[in-house]
Protein backbone atom coordinates (compact mmCIF):
# COMPACT_ATOMS: atom_id res chain seq x y z
CA UNK A 1 0.00 0.00 0.00
CA UNK A 2 1.11 3.58 -0.61
CA UNK A 3 -0.92 5.05 2.26
CA UNK A 4 0.79 7.20 4.88
CA UNK A 5 -0.78 8.33 8.13
CA UNK A 6 0.37 11.08 10.52
CA UNK A 7 -0.53 8.81 13.48
CA UNK A 8 0.08 5.20 14.50
CA UNK A 9 -2.54 3.10 12.73
CA UNK A 10 -2.47 0.45 15.46
CA UNK A 11 -4.88 2.63 17.43
CA UNK A 12 -7.33 2.33 14.54
CA UNK A 13 -6.88 -1.43 14.48
CA UNK A 14 -7.72 -1.65 18.20
CA UNK A 15 -11.45 -0.77 17.78
CA UNK A 16 -11.53 -2.94 14.66
CA UNK A 17 -10.30 -5.88 16.75
CA UNK A 18 -12.93 -5.03 19.37
CA UNK A 19 -15.62 -5.23 16.67
CA UNK A 20 -14.26 -8.62 15.62
CA UNK A 21 -14.53 -9.79 19.24
CA UNK A 22 -18.14 -8.59 19.41
CA UNK A 23 -18.78 -10.37 16.10
CA UNK A 24 -17.91 -13.70 17.78
CA UNK A 25 -21.17 -13.47 19.78
CA UNK A 26 -23.30 -15.88 17.70
CA UNK A 27 -20.86 -18.67 18.59
CA UNK A 28 -20.56 -17.76 22.27
CA UNK A 29 -22.57 -19.48 25.00
CA UNK A 30 -24.04 -16.22 26.29
CA UNK A 31 -25.75 -15.66 22.90
CA UNK A 32 -26.78 -19.27 22.30
CA UNK A 33 -28.33 -19.30 25.78
CA UNK A 34 -30.86 -16.65 24.79
CA UNK A 35 -32.14 -18.90 21.99
CA UNK A 36 -32.51 -22.04 24.13
CA UNK A 37 -36.11 -21.64 25.43
CA UNK A 38 -37.41 -20.83 21.93
CA UNK A 39 -35.43 -23.67 20.31
CA UNK A 40 -36.67 -26.17 22.89
CA UNK A 41 -40.31 -25.18 22.45
CA UNK A 42 -40.29 -24.84 18.65
CA UNK A 43 -38.20 -27.92 17.83
CA UNK A 44 -39.73 -30.08 20.56
CA UNK A 45 -36.38 -31.21 21.96
CA UNK A 46 -35.52 -32.09 25.53
CA UNK A 47 -32.86 -30.15 27.44
CA UNK A 48 -30.45 -33.07 27.27
CA UNK A 49 -30.90 -33.45 23.50
CA UNK A 50 -30.33 -29.74 22.90
CA UNK A 51 -27.28 -29.89 25.14
CA UNK A 52 -25.99 -32.99 23.34
CA UNK A 53 -26.09 -31.13 20.02
CA UNK A 54 -24.17 -28.26 21.59
CA UNK A 55 -21.62 -30.58 23.21
CA UNK A 56 -20.92 -32.49 19.99
CA UNK A 57 -20.78 -29.28 17.97
CA UNK A 58 -18.25 -27.84 20.41
CA UNK A 59 -16.09 -30.99 20.30
CA UNK A 60 -16.05 -31.22 16.50
CA UNK A 61 -15.38 -27.48 16.15
CA UNK A 62 -12.07 -27.83 17.96
CA UNK A 63 -10.44 -30.01 15.28
CA UNK A 64 -10.30 -27.60 12.30
CA UNK A 65 -9.19 -24.67 14.48
CA UNK A 66 -5.55 -25.71 14.19
CA UNK A 67 -5.62 -24.75 10.52
CA UNK A 68 -6.89 -21.19 10.98
CA UNK A 69 -3.58 -19.72 12.15
CA UNK A 70 -1.51 -21.13 9.26
CA UNK A 71 -4.11 -19.88 6.78
CA UNK A 72 -3.83 -16.37 8.23
CA UNK A 73 -0.04 -16.57 8.05
CA UNK A 74 -0.17 -17.53 4.37
CA UNK A 75 -3.02 -15.38 3.04
CA UNK A 76 -3.12 -12.51 5.52
CA UNK A 77 -5.37 -11.77 8.47
CA UNK A 78 -7.73 -9.50 6.56
CA UNK A 79 -8.64 -12.09 3.93
CA UNK A 80 -9.12 -14.94 6.39
CA UNK A 81 -11.10 -12.75 8.81
CA UNK A 82 -13.33 -11.57 5.95
CA UNK A 83 -13.92 -15.18 4.92
CA UNK A 84 -14.78 -16.15 8.51
CA UNK A 85 -17.19 -13.22 8.89
CA UNK A 86 -19.03 -14.04 5.65
CA UNK A 87 -19.21 -17.70 6.64
CA UNK A 88 -20.53 -16.75 10.10
CA UNK A 89 -23.27 -14.60 8.55
CA UNK A 90 -24.15 -17.52 6.28
CA UNK A 91 -24.29 -19.86 9.25
CA UNK A 92 -26.71 -17.52 11.03
CA UNK A 93 -28.93 -17.64 7.94
CA UNK A 94 -28.70 -21.44 7.98
CA UNK A 95 -29.63 -21.44 11.67
CA UNK A 96 -32.91 -19.71 10.83
CA UNK A 97 -33.95 -22.78 8.79
CA UNK A 98 -33.09 -25.52 11.31
CA UNK A 99 -35.83 -28.07 11.91
CA UNK A 100 -34.19 -31.05 13.64
CA UNK A 101 -31.31 -32.43 15.70
CA UNK A 102 -28.79 -32.97 12.90
CA UNK A 103 -29.30 -29.54 11.41
CA UNK A 104 -28.92 -27.98 14.85
CA UNK A 105 -25.72 -29.96 15.42
CA UNK A 106 -24.25 -28.71 12.13
CA UNK A 107 -25.19 -25.12 12.98
CA UNK A 108 -23.68 -25.35 16.47
CA UNK A 109 -20.48 -26.81 15.00
CA UNK A 110 -20.09 -23.92 12.56
CA UNK A 111 -21.10 -21.23 15.08
CA UNK A 112 -18.55 -22.53 17.59
CA UNK A 113 -15.82 -22.97 14.96
CA UNK A 114 -16.30 -19.58 13.31
CA UNK A 115 -17.42 -17.42 16.23
CA UNK A 116 -16.04 -18.76 19.48
CA UNK A 117 -12.94 -20.22 17.80
CA UNK A 118 -11.72 -18.62 14.57
CA UNK A 119 -12.72 -14.97 15.02
CA UNK A 120 -11.53 -14.93 18.64
CA UNK A 121 -8.12 -16.14 17.46
CA UNK A 122 -7.99 -13.81 14.46
CA UNK A 123 -9.01 -10.75 16.48
CA UNK A 124 -6.28 -11.40 19.04
CA UNK A 125 -3.66 -12.05 16.37
CA UNK A 126 -4.53 -8.85 14.51
CA UNK A 127 -3.58 -6.78 17.56
CA UNK A 128 -0.42 -8.85 18.11
CA UNK A 129 0.72 -7.73 14.65
CA UNK A 130 0.71 -4.09 15.74
CA UNK A 131 1.82 -4.14 19.38
CA UNK A 132 4.58 -5.86 21.32
CA UNK A 133 5.79 -3.96 24.41
CA UNK A 134 2.28 -2.57 25.01
CA UNK A 135 0.41 -5.74 24.06
CA UNK A 136 -0.74 -6.56 27.61
CA UNK A 137 -2.34 -3.16 28.14
CA UNK A 138 -3.81 -3.09 24.65
CA UNK A 139 -5.27 -6.59 25.12
CA UNK A 140 -6.89 -5.41 28.35
CA UNK A 141 -8.53 -2.54 26.46
CA UNK A 142 -9.64 -4.95 23.72
CA UNK A 143 -11.42 -7.04 26.36
CA UNK A 144 -13.95 -4.19 26.62
CA UNK A 145 -15.45 -5.49 23.36
CA UNK A 146 -16.00 -8.94 24.85
CA UNK A 147 -17.51 -7.46 28.00
CA UNK A 148 -19.89 -5.26 25.99
CA UNK A 149 -21.03 -8.27 23.98
CA UNK A 150 -21.47 -10.31 27.16
CA UNK A 151 -23.52 -7.54 28.75
CA UNK A 152 -25.84 -6.49 25.92
CA UNK A 153 -26.06 -9.13 23.18
CA UNK A 154 -28.26 -11.57 25.20
CA UNK A 155 -30.69 -8.75 25.99
CA UNK A 156 -30.87 -7.73 22.32
CA UNK A 157 -31.46 -11.34 21.26
CA UNK A 158 -34.16 -11.86 23.88
CA UNK A 159 -36.01 -8.71 22.85
CA UNK A 160 -35.70 -9.59 19.17
CA UNK A 161 -37.09 -13.09 19.76
CA UNK A 162 -40.07 -11.62 21.62
CA UNK A 163 -40.73 -9.20 18.76
CA UNK A 164 -39.82 -11.22 15.64
CA UNK A 165 -39.26 -14.85 16.64
CA UNK A 166 -36.00 -16.79 16.89
CA UNK A 167 -35.71 -17.57 13.17
CA UNK A 168 -36.02 -13.94 12.11
CA UNK A 169 -33.59 -12.98 14.88
CA UNK A 170 -30.93 -15.17 13.28
CA UNK A 171 -31.64 -13.49 9.94
CA UNK A 172 -31.28 -10.05 11.51
CA UNK A 173 -28.03 -11.13 13.18
CA UNK A 174 -26.64 -12.32 9.84
CA UNK A 175 -27.53 -9.02 8.16
CA UNK A 176 -26.02 -6.98 11.00
CA UNK A 177 -22.74 -8.91 10.92
CA UNK A 178 -22.42 -8.60 7.15
CA UNK A 179 -23.39 -4.92 6.92
CA UNK A 180 -21.05 -3.79 9.69
CA UNK A 181 -18.03 -6.06 9.38
CA UNK A 182 -17.58 -6.51 5.62
CA UNK A 183 -17.08 -2.75 4.93
CA UNK A 184 -14.82 -2.39 7.97
CA UNK A 185 -12.63 -5.29 6.89
CA UNK A 186 -12.43 -4.13 3.27
CA UNK A 187 -11.86 -0.42 3.94
CA UNK A 188 -10.21 -0.14 7.36
CA UNK A 189 -8.42 -3.39 8.22
CA UNK A 190 -4.65 -3.45 7.57
CA UNK A 191 -2.72 -6.67 8.12
CA UNK A 192 0.44 -5.23 9.69
CA UNK A 193 2.24 -1.91 10.17
CA UNK A 194 4.86 -2.63 7.49
CA UNK A 195 2.07 -2.56 4.87
CA UNK A 196 1.70 1.20 5.38
CA UNK A 197 5.32 2.08 6.16
CA UNK A 198 5.01 1.94 9.97
CA UNK A 199 6.70 -0.13 12.68
CA UNK A 200 5.42 -2.22 15.56
CA UNK A 201 4.32 -0.08 18.54
CA UNK A 202 4.56 3.03 16.34
CA UNK A 203 8.33 3.30 16.64
CA UNK A 204 9.85 5.98 14.43
CA UNK A 205 12.35 4.69 11.88
CA UNK A 206 15.76 6.12 12.75
CA UNK A 207 17.82 3.75 10.68
CA UNK A 208 19.49 0.40 11.25
CA UNK A 209 20.46 -0.51 14.78
CA UNK A 210 17.91 1.69 16.49
CA UNK A 211 14.62 0.88 18.17
CA UNK A 212 12.73 2.07 15.15
CA UNK A 213 14.96 0.55 12.49
CA UNK A 214 13.84 -1.17 9.32
CA UNK A 215 10.64 -3.15 9.20
CA UNK A 216 10.98 -6.16 11.47
CA UNK A 217 13.61 -4.57 13.72
CA UNK A 218 10.99 -2.92 15.90
CA UNK A 219 9.15 -6.22 16.21
CA UNK A 220 12.35 -7.94 17.32
CA UNK A 221 13.02 -5.24 19.90
CA UNK A 222 9.44 -5.55 21.06
CA UNK A 223 9.85 -9.31 21.50
CA UNK A 224 12.97 -8.79 23.61
CA UNK A 225 11.28 -6.15 25.73
CA UNK A 226 8.21 -8.38 26.16
CA UNK A 227 10.49 -11.18 27.38
CA UNK A 228 12.12 -8.85 29.89
CA UNK A 229 8.74 -7.51 31.05
CA UNK A 230 7.32 -11.00 31.47
CA UNK A 231 10.29 -12.16 33.54
CA UNK A 232 10.47 -8.96 35.58
CA UNK A 233 6.79 -9.11 36.36
CA UNK A 234 7.22 -12.60 37.85
CA UNK A 235 9.98 -11.57 40.22
CA UNK A 236 7.72 -11.48 43.33
CA UNK A 237 7.00 -15.22 42.93
CA UNK A 238 10.59 -16.43 43.34
CA UNK A 239 14.12 -15.16 43.16
CA UNK A 240 15.03 -17.07 39.99
CA UNK A 241 13.56 -15.63 36.79
CA UNK A 242 12.85 -17.57 33.62
CA UNK A 243 15.77 -17.78 31.22
CA UNK A 244 15.89 -19.10 27.65
CA UNK A 245 17.18 -22.42 29.09
CA UNK A 246 14.15 -22.68 31.39
CA UNK A 247 11.99 -24.40 28.74
CA UNK A 248 9.70 -27.20 29.87
CA UNK A 249 8.49 -30.04 27.67
CA UNK A 250 4.89 -31.19 28.01
CA UNK A 251 6.03 -34.35 29.78
CA UNK A 252 8.08 -32.34 32.27
CA UNK A 253 5.33 -29.79 32.84
CA UNK A 254 2.69 -32.47 33.40
CA UNK A 255 4.72 -33.91 36.28
CA UNK A 256 4.71 -30.64 38.23
CA UNK A 257 2.22 -29.80 40.95
CA UNK A 258 1.07 -26.66 39.17
CA UNK A 259 0.17 -28.14 35.78
CA UNK A 260 -2.71 -30.47 36.76
CA UNK A 261 -4.13 -27.81 39.08
CA UNK A 262 -4.04 -25.15 36.37
CA UNK A 263 -5.48 -27.55 33.78
CA UNK A 264 -8.27 -28.66 36.13
CA UNK A 265 -9.14 -25.04 36.98
CA UNK A 266 -9.46 -24.25 33.25
CA UNK A 267 -11.54 -27.32 32.46
CA UNK A 268 -13.93 -27.03 35.41
CA UNK A 269 -14.33 -23.27 35.03
CA UNK A 270 -15.39 -23.91 31.42
CA UNK A 271 -17.66 -26.79 32.46
CA UNK A 272 -19.49 -24.85 35.18
CA UNK A 273 -19.66 -21.53 33.37
CA UNK A 274 -20.87 -22.93 30.05
CA UNK A 275 -23.30 -25.28 31.79
CA UNK A 276 -25.00 -22.62 33.90
CA UNK A 277 -24.97 -19.83 31.31
CA UNK A 278 -26.24 -22.11 28.54
CA UNK A 279 -29.38 -22.84 30.61
CA UNK A 280 -29.60 -19.53 32.48
CA UNK A 281 -32.88 -18.41 30.88
CA UNK A 282 -34.52 -21.76 31.64
CA UNK A 283 -33.04 -21.86 35.15
CA UNK A 284 -34.49 -18.47 36.04
CA UNK A 285 -37.88 -19.36 34.54
CA UNK A 286 -38.02 -22.66 36.45
CA UNK A 287 -37.40 -20.81 39.72
CA UNK A 288 -40.05 -18.16 39.12
CA UNK A 289 -37.70 -15.25 38.49
CA UNK A 290 -38.74 -12.20 36.38
CA UNK A 291 -38.46 -12.69 32.61
CA UNK A 292 -36.00 -9.79 32.24
CA UNK A 293 -33.64 -11.09 34.94
CA UNK A 294 -31.36 -13.34 32.78
CA UNK A 295 -30.55 -10.49 30.39
CA UNK A 296 -29.78 -8.20 33.33
CA UNK A 297 -27.58 -10.90 34.87
CA UNK A 298 -25.48 -11.05 31.72
CA UNK A 299 -24.92 -7.28 32.03
CA UNK A 300 -23.78 -7.62 35.64
CA UNK A 301 -21.60 -10.60 34.78
CA UNK A 302 -19.98 -8.90 31.79
CA UNK A 303 -19.18 -5.68 33.66
CA UNK A 304 -17.75 -7.48 36.70
CA UNK A 305 -15.69 -9.70 34.40
CA UNK A 306 -14.30 -6.64 32.64
CA UNK A 307 -13.45 -4.89 35.89
CA UNK A 308 -11.58 -7.85 37.36
CA UNK A 309 -9.86 -8.67 34.08
CA UNK A 310 -8.44 -5.15 33.94
CA UNK A 311 -7.46 -5.22 37.62
CA UNK A 312 -6.09 -8.74 37.34
CA UNK A 313 -4.04 -7.85 34.29
CA UNK A 314 -2.24 -5.18 36.29
CA UNK A 315 -1.91 -7.30 39.44
CA UNK A 316 -0.44 -10.20 37.46
CA UNK A 317 2.78 -8.19 37.12
CA UNK A 318 3.09 -7.71 40.88
CA UNK A 319 1.18 -10.44 42.74
CA UNK A 320 2.09 -14.15 42.67
CA UNK A 321 -0.12 -15.81 40.10
CA UNK A 322 -1.23 -18.70 42.32
CA UNK A 323 -2.77 -16.19 44.72
CA UNK A 324 -4.81 -14.57 41.96
CA UNK A 325 -5.82 -18.06 40.82
CA UNK A 326 -6.91 -18.92 44.36
CA UNK A 327 -9.00 -15.76 44.69
CA UNK A 328 -10.62 -16.46 41.34
CA UNK A 329 -11.55 -20.01 42.36
CA UNK A 330 -12.99 -18.76 45.66
CA UNK A 331 -15.19 -16.36 43.68
CA UNK A 332 -16.40 -19.18 41.40
CA UNK A 333 -17.29 -21.34 44.41
CA UNK A 334 -19.21 -18.45 45.97
CA UNK A 335 -21.12 -17.93 42.74
CA UNK A 336 -22.27 -21.56 42.60
CA UNK A 337 -23.12 -21.42 46.31
CA UNK A 338 -25.41 -18.47 45.59
CA UNK A 339 -27.32 -20.55 43.03
CA UNK A 340 -27.85 -23.29 45.60
CA UNK A 341 -28.74 -21.37 48.74
CA UNK A 342 -29.97 -17.92 47.71
CA UNK A 343 -33.01 -18.25 45.44
CA UNK A 344 -33.91 -14.58 45.07
CA UNK A 345 -33.16 -11.71 42.70
CA UNK A 346 -30.30 -10.40 44.91
CA UNK A 347 -28.92 -13.94 45.08
CA UNK A 348 -28.78 -14.18 41.30
CA UNK A 349 -27.03 -10.82 41.06
CA UNK A 350 -24.53 -12.05 43.65
CA UNK A 351 -23.96 -15.11 41.46
CA UNK A 352 -23.36 -12.92 38.39
CA UNK A 353 -20.93 -10.58 40.15
CA UNK A 354 -18.96 -13.41 41.80
CA UNK A 355 -18.82 -15.53 38.67
CA UNK A 356 -17.91 -12.59 36.42
CA UNK A 357 -15.23 -11.41 38.82
CA UNK A 358 -13.76 -14.89 39.21
CA UNK A 359 -13.79 -15.42 35.46
CA UNK A 360 -12.06 -12.09 34.91
CA UNK A 361 -9.26 -13.04 37.29
CA UNK A 362 -8.83 -16.46 35.71
CA UNK A 363 -8.61 -14.89 32.24
CA UNK A 364 -5.97 -12.44 33.49
CA UNK A 365 -3.95 -15.28 35.02
CA UNK A 366 -4.33 -17.45 31.92
CA UNK A 367 -2.80 -14.78 29.67
CA UNK A 368 0.56 -14.99 31.45
CA UNK A 369 0.81 -18.09 33.65
CA UNK A 370 1.75 -20.69 31.04
CA UNK A 371 4.65 -18.76 29.55
CA UNK A 372 5.95 -17.65 32.97
CA UNK A 373 5.73 -21.11 34.50
CA UNK A 374 6.91 -23.25 31.58
CA UNK A 375 8.70 -21.00 29.08
CA UNK A 376 8.11 -20.48 25.36
CA UNK A 377 9.84 -23.37 23.61
CA UNK A 378 6.99 -25.90 23.96
CA UNK A 379 4.24 -23.42 24.78
CA UNK A 380 2.03 -24.42 21.84
CA UNK A 381 1.94 -28.09 22.81
CA UNK A 382 1.37 -27.31 26.49
CA UNK A 383 -1.44 -24.84 25.89
CA UNK A 384 -2.90 -27.04 23.16
CA UNK A 385 -3.28 -29.90 25.63
CA UNK A 386 -4.98 -27.63 28.15
CA UNK A 387 -7.21 -26.21 25.40
CA UNK A 388 -8.48 -29.71 24.58
CA UNK A 389 -9.46 -30.19 28.24
CA UNK A 390 -11.11 -26.78 28.28
CA UNK A 391 -13.14 -27.56 25.16
CA UNK A 392 -14.20 -30.88 26.69
CA UNK A 393 -15.34 -29.08 29.83
CA UNK A 394 -17.27 -26.42 27.93
CA UNK A 395 -19.05 -29.11 25.94
CA UNK A 396 -19.94 -31.34 28.90
CA UNK A 397 -21.33 -28.65 31.21
CA UNK A 398 -24.59 -27.95 29.31
CA UNK A 399 -25.13 -31.68 28.73
CA UNK A 400 -24.86 -32.46 32.46
CA UNK A 401 -27.28 -29.65 33.26
CA UNK A 402 -29.72 -30.93 30.62
CA UNK A 403 -29.62 -34.49 31.96
CA UNK A 404 -30.24 -33.19 35.48
CA UNK A 405 -33.38 -31.33 34.46
CA UNK A 406 -34.73 -34.17 32.29
CA UNK A 407 -34.18 -36.79 35.02
CA UNK A 408 -35.03 -34.87 38.19
CA UNK A 409 -37.13 -31.94 36.97
CA UNK A 410 -34.58 -29.30 38.02
CA UNK A 411 -30.94 -28.28 37.58
CA UNK A 412 -30.19 -28.57 41.30
CA UNK A 413 -28.42 -31.95 41.15
CA UNK A 414 -25.99 -30.72 38.49
CA UNK A 415 -25.29 -27.48 40.38
CA UNK A 416 -24.50 -29.44 43.55
CA UNK A 417 -22.17 -31.61 41.45
CA UNK A 418 -20.44 -28.49 40.11
CA UNK A 419 -19.84 -27.25 43.66
CA UNK A 420 -18.41 -30.64 44.65
CA UNK A 421 -15.96 -30.48 41.75
CA UNK A 422 -14.93 -26.86 42.33
CA UNK A 423 -14.45 -26.99 46.11
CA UNK A 424 -11.22 -29.04 46.16
CA UNK A 425 -9.74 -26.77 43.49
CA UNK A 426 -10.53 -23.72 45.61
CA UNK A 427 -7.94 -25.09 48.06
CA UNK A 428 -5.54 -26.63 45.54
CA UNK A 429 -5.20 -23.40 43.54
CA UNK A 430 -3.20 -21.80 46.36
CA UNK A 431 -0.53 -24.49 45.89
CA UNK A 432 -0.09 -23.97 42.14
CA UNK A 433 3.19 -22.12 42.64
CA UNK A 434 5.72 -21.65 39.89
CA UNK A 435 7.84 -24.82 39.50
CA UNK A 436 11.61 -24.89 39.15
CA UNK A 437 13.17 -26.68 36.23
CA UNK A 438 16.15 -28.74 37.39
CA UNK A 439 18.83 -28.87 34.73
CA UNK A 440 20.52 -32.27 34.29
CA UNK A 441 24.05 -32.52 35.63
CA UNK A 442 26.84 -32.18 33.07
Amino acid sequence: MAWRFPFFYGYVMLPVAMLVQICTSPGQTFAVSAFMPALRDDLGMSDSRLSLAYMLGTFFAAFPLSGVGPLADRFGLRGVTLLAVVALAGTCLAASTVSGFWGLLAVFLMLRFLGQGSLTLLGSNSIAMWFRSRLGRVSAVMSIGTALAFAWVPSWISQSIDAYGWRQTYVRMAALIAMVMVPVLLLVFVNRPEDIGQNVDGRIDRGPGTAGGPPGQGAADGHRKADVDANHGDAPEQSVVTTPEDAWTLAEASRTTAFPILAACNALWALVGTGVLFHLYTLCADRGMPDALPSDLFKALGLSMLAMQLVGGVLADFVPLHRLLGIGMVALNLSVGCLIGWNSVPGYYAFAVCFGGGQGLLIAVGVVVWVRYFGRLHLGKIRGTVWCLTVAGSGCGPFLMGISRDQTGSFQAAIWGFLALLSPLMVAAWFATRPRLISPAV
